[in-house]
């Protein structure tokens, strides 16, 4: 699985024996998903040599790996202490997915001014296919938000929208359902309102579409025990 470019997120979970290049990328990536996964929780130290034996990389790219985390928000180091895992609160995840509809939807406007006649013939074939259910729902959902992104995003906006991907485990993205009922309303509205040029219409459709979501992810993370109250 794959997806990004700009950022229709996706991906999948690092698998054991890391690979050599991006080390300590891949590295966050696996103690990420363990944080949001429940196999880390609040207050845990983190177990560095354990986690660079699983992986099977040496104790550089896992401290590297953790200097990105503390920036992130998810671990913090103390001297003497070792490195622990932060709790994570709902309105940590309420407010993660504001902030990514917001810029998304800044992202949509832009695109207003530089849209085309094949890109909104090729949105609208990703619609019509999530609709009908064919395909991968989730990929087909990715490359909708990432070719707007990609049409109106400048180099800012993608900046962000990266590294608000990257501050959560890329599978919570996965969770919310690419194809409900609401999701296509989303997606049908989004593609009239870039057609109408309604800019409006695409910042608020784009905050519903992403509170929604965040919603979901809440929902789930409270189910396994990940949300500290």
């Amino acid at each position: 699985m794959s997806a990004d470019p700009v950022t229709g997120i996706v991906g999948s979970r690092p698998a054991a024996g890391v690979q050599r290049h991006s080390l300590s990328a891949q590295v966050v990536d696996h103690i990420r998903t363990r944080i949001f996964d429940g196999t880390l929780v609040a207050g845990q130290r983190v177990p560095q040599e354990a986690i660079a034996i699983e992986l099977g990389v040496s104790r550089v790219p896992v401290r590297e790996a953790l200097i990105a985390l503390e920036e992130n928000g998810l671990v913090t180091s103390e001297p003497h202490r070792g490195v622990h895992v932060l709790p994570i609160r709902q309105d940590d995840i309420e407010d993660h997915y504001r902030m990514y509809g917001m810029i998304q939807g800044l992202a949509a406007v832009r695109a207003v001014d530089h849209v085309t006649e094949p890109v909104l013939a090729r949105l609208q074939q990703l619609h019509d296919e999530m609709a009908a259910g064919s395909g991968d729902g989730h990929l087909l959902n990715a490359e909708f938000h990432a070719l707007i992104n990609r049409t109106g995003a400048s180099k800012r906006i993608r900046a962000v929208l990266k590294y608000l991907s990257r501050n959560i485990a890329q599978d919570l993205f996965q969770i919310p359902p690419p194809a409900d009922e609401a999701a296509s309303i989303d997606h049908r509205e989004i593609i009239a309102a870039l057609m109408k040029a309604d800019t409006t219409a695409l910042q608020e459709l784009n905050h519903r579409h992403l509170r929604r979501e965040g919603d979901i992810v809440v929902g789930e993370l409270r189910r396994r025990g990940v949300l500290s109250e």
